[in-house]
């Protein structure tokens, strides 16, 4: 794990000191969402009111989506819920949660394989809030954004040059997507799921409406806000029963840091029994040549194969991959091999695409990989990669579907039988756009299965990002709400492996062996939240 997660003694787990830029000393984490989030309805009748009399010119109509591209200028508007048109200074101070120019993660992406086009893309305007130029082929525009839930990753397609409000154009892209999962759930989910969202989607629609009505630009842009807020509530309501369409044997997966104590291994599967689903559990092998340690893996192995569930061992951590060279890496893996030739699962690479993992990732996930396909212990278990999510939050090369398509060469897919995903929404929003994020996935894996791999949210070693979802004031419901979310939406693909192998599941069940750090005080736990998301197959 990169910018979160601990040791196999459960120590914390910090990014190396050149894993990420230098960072604010003090983060204004809560400043920034009542800009856009708190007072929408109040305010709203009153604004428009005011912006009717100013008489202004009515903006164009979006243009059609069927032919996007071909350069131009791109006019984007985002208003307070004062009605105030933002300047680019004010979009910024919303996107970082006020955290400073320092971590803008505004970015152009190809509108279908969402790799990389352009970093920091918008500039300022003096007639809207910010400006760009648009290539000449289809993007869309990403920047971490808040609604009432929190901060996603938002999407907004740019059908063309014009003059548009930024959250409009994102409202409308998660509206048309919703249609087709919308018919499926009719298909599956019971009368009053599929009316509830209904009727969510028919809220979208009627601000949609009001939008094309606008008689001005900053009065749509006003507007766009509360379809934005309509659209993102319909996304996760949908996202969070969409778990009915994936596939029945999907996996509820968690991560062991640590070894637990004789017999909690048992207590730990037992509490993800609710979810009617087979239990996957990643063990992290901190130092494979100590016997003590591979002899405490060694009865967690046992334990949880006797309590039915699967066991995936990760070939090292991505934090530890650079303190191997080519002769201990083989030592290590040639000894997990022979302590384990029992695994169900191997992880082979943690966090590609992660700077920290040093440049001689990609060669030693392929030395893995073959050294587990051509023993004939572990040939048959299926082999998993894990990419690190971040779209624009790093550097272009790091961007995370930029670096599969360059990196992940014939070789390398040829010997991986699952690609998935390591998620920390506090310095990688995903939310409302985690559903074309794991599409995109998809088609980074062709026809392999996909899997949410790694996934953690408030726990005391993480770095505290500035991005937040669930609660803007308490973790423990931010916990709670990602793990619901991101659980039920990533065992809805189509080809979905397992999910969310929940990074901190023995800390925040208090399973952890005696003198280990607990990560985080007073947790009451994540299994009910994951079983919850999980098992919607069951109700």
């Amino acid at each position: 794990m990169g910018h979160a997660g601990g040791g196999a003694d459960g120590t914390p787990r910090r990014p190396r000191a050149d894993a990420e830029p230098a960072r604010s000393a003090a983060l204004s984490r809560r400043k920034a969402i009542g800009l856009i989030a708190a007072g929408i309805a109040a305010l709203v009748a009153a604004v428009l009111a005011v912006l009717r009399l100013l008489g202004r010119p009515r903006p164009d109509p979006v243009p059609s989506p069927t032919a996007p591209g071909g350069g131009g200028l791109v006019l984007l508007d985002v208003a307070a819920p004062d009605g105030t048109v933002l300047d680019l200074a004010g979009l910024l101070t919303v996107q970082t949660n006020g955290a400073g120019q320092e971590l803008r993660d505004d970015a152009l992406l190809d509108a279908t394989t969402l790799e990389l086009v352009e970093l920091a893309p918008l500039k300022r305007h003096a007639e809207a809030t910010a400006a760009l130029e648009l290539p000449a082929t289809p993007v869309c525009l990403t920047l971490s954004w808040p609604t009432g839930h929190g901060y996603s990753a938002l999407f907004a397609d740019l059908p063309g040059p014009g003059h548009y409000a930024l959250a409009e154009l994102a409202a409308r892209g998660l509206h048309t997507a919703q249609e087709d999962i919308q018919a499926q759930l009719r298909q599956t989910a019971d009368s009053t799921r599929v009316g509830t969202i209904d009727a969510l989607r028919n809220r979208t629609a009627q601000a949609l409406q009001d939008c094309e009505a606008a008689a001005t630009h900053a009065e749509r842009a006003v507007l766009a806000n509360a379809a934005l807020e309509a659209a993102t509530a319909a996304q996760l309501a949908q996202d969070d029963t969409a778990a009915l369409l994936g596939p029945d044997d999907a996996m509820l997966g968690v991560t062991f840091t640590a070894p637990p104590a004789p017999g909690d291994s048992d207590l730990a599967v037992d509490r993800l029994a609710g979810a009617g689903r087979r239990p996957l559990v990643r063990i992290v092998v901190e130092d494979a040549d100590d016997r003590e340690e591979i002899g405490r893996w060694r009865r967690c192995v046992d334990e949880l194969h006797r309590a039915g569930a699967l066991v995936m061992v990760q070939a090292c951590d991505s934090q530890a991959l650079t303190d191997y060279d080519e002769a201990a890496w083989e030592q290590r893996i040639s000894a997990l091999i022979t302590a384990f030739p029992d695994a169900d699962a191997w992880e082979t690479g943690n966090e590609l695409a992660g700077e920290w993992t040093g440049p001689h990732a990609v060669e030693r996930t392929v030395q893995a990989a073959r050294a587990l396909a051509a023993d004939p212990a572990t040939a048959a278990a299926p082999r998993v990669l894990t990419l690190y999510y971040q779209l624009g939050q790093g550097t272009q090369e790091e961007s995370v579907m930029s670096w599969a398509a360059t990196n992940l060469g014939e070789e390398l897919t040829g010997l991986t039988d699952v690609v998935g995903l390591s998620v920390y929404p506090q310095w990688h929003p995903l939310g409302a756009g985690a559903r074309r994020v794991l599409e995109a996935l998809g088609r980074v894996a062709g026809d392999l299965p996909v899997a949410l791999t790694e996934l953690g949210y408030g726990a005391e070693d993480l770095d505290d990002g500035p991005w937040w979802f669930g609660s803007a004031t308490d973790t423990g419901t931010g916990r709670e709400a990602v793990a619901r979310h991101l659980t039920a939406v990533a065992l809805g693909q189509p080809r979905a492996w397992a999910a969310p192998l929940w990074w901190y599941y023995l800390q925040d069940e208090g399973l952890l062996p005696a003198g280990a750090h607990a990560s985080q005080d007073g947790v009451a736990g994540i299994a009910q939240e994951l079983v919850d998301a999980a098992r919607a197959k069951a109700e």
